[in-house]
């Protein structure tokens, strides 16, 4: 009895993993070849920047799961903060990643960096560009790191662990920030459009 469900369970776990490859390649088939991430949500500029640059509403889509205060309430500025507490159940120090808006541009374009959690070093900067097209709006989600550009570079360097990032390549992390910022702008099109996000594209 115990072999077979020592069998069973090697089963589940075989397939558990097949479906989180199965979604990790589909995700990245769904980002452009840069990299970037896109979506085109049925209203206005003025809307969707109301959206994604007012500390009350960034909560509504941003890292769903997670807790998203922020440094002001209303409009952002240069200099106010993000803070993304993210949810875990494992009794350990609850993690957390700080977005600084670095640039605002009404209706156009919001700019964020995020800071490294021991030396608030600049380790990514997210651009949220907006632009109309026709009826509708256009969000493009471009993540850089020249950072972590330099420690992919580096043969055998890998990241401090004080930053949070220990045990994880630079590519795997450039890659989980840019799949996450498609998440969210499918959650940001279902919050304004009053759908349900679709998590995963349905395959080719």
């Amino acid at each position: 009895m115990w072999k077979w469900l020592g069998g069973c369970l090697v089963v589940v776990i075989v397939l558990i993993a097949g479906a989180m490859m199965w979604g990790y390649r589909v995700m990245q088939q769904s980002l452009s070849p840069d990299g970037s991430a896109s979506v085109t949500i049925g209203a206005p500029a003025s809307r969707i920047f109301a959206s994604i640059a007012h500390g009350d509403s960034i909560a509504t889509w941003m890292a769903q799961g997670s807790t998203v205060p922020t440094s002001r309430h209303g409009p952002l500025e240069p200099g106010d903060t993000l803070r993304i507490e993210m949810q875990s159940r494992l009794p350990a120090p609850q993690q957390a990643m700080i977005w600084r808006v670095k640039e605002i541009v009404v209706d156009r374009l919001r700019v964020l960096e995020l800071l490294s959690d021991s030396a608030h070093e600049v380790v990514a900067t997210r651009r949220d560009s907006i632009s109309t097209v026709g009826d509708s709006t256009r969000v493009l989600t471009r993540i850089t790191s020249p950072a972590l550009d330099s420690i992919r570079a580096a043969p055998g360097s890998k990241p401090k662990s004080g930053d949070g990032m220990g045990g994880l390549s630079a590519d795997l992390l450039l890659s989980m920030f840019r799949m996450q910022s498609k998440l969210e702008l499918m959650h940001l099109k279902a919050r304004v459009e009053g759908g349900r996000p679709e998590l995963l594209p349905r395959p080719r």
